[in-house]
């Protein structure tokens, strides 16, 4: 089940300011570091939306239509029309696959190579958004 409306309206408060200091680190999960997956996943733990970690958690698979294995994620995609804060962005960023977390319809929560910013959605490429799954 996905998240309420008023529960996404709630997640407009969650706090995110002490995040904007802490430097880019790949693979990065704590306070001395972040990548863009390890920000989304704070971000979500203070939302209470728990999101599982493709890189350090145990994943459980699922088969795909064609019989392949795959990660399974916590995540479903939803029409732009149901995007809010607490969505989960996926976009480009100069060519390369990147992941945020919506602060509010307007802006999005990501982490750079300088650290994370907060940067307005129509400034992303090639955007999907998700829920978290709970």
């Amino acid at each position: 089940m996905g998240l309420s409306e008023q529960q996404g309206e709630q997640l407009k408060s969650v706090p995110y300011a002490d995040l904007l200091t802490v430097p880019y680190k790949d693979k990065g999960r704590g306070i001395d570091g972040l990548d863009c997956y390890g920000l989304v996943l704070e971000m979500c733990r203070r939302a209470d939306t728990p999101l599982l970690d493709l890189v350090f958690d145990s994943l459980k698979t699922a088969t795909d239509e064609n019989g392949n294995a795959r990660a399974y994620i916590n995540l479903r995609e939803i029409p732009k029309e149901k995007a809010r804060a607490g969505t989960i962005v996926q976009c480009e960023d100069n060519d390369i696959l990147h992941i945020g977390y919506m602060l509010d319809k307007i802006r999005v929560l990501h982490m750079t190579g300088a650290g994370a910013k907060v940067t307005p959605i129509q400034a992303l490429k090639n955007i999907v958004f998700f829920e978290v799954v709970k």
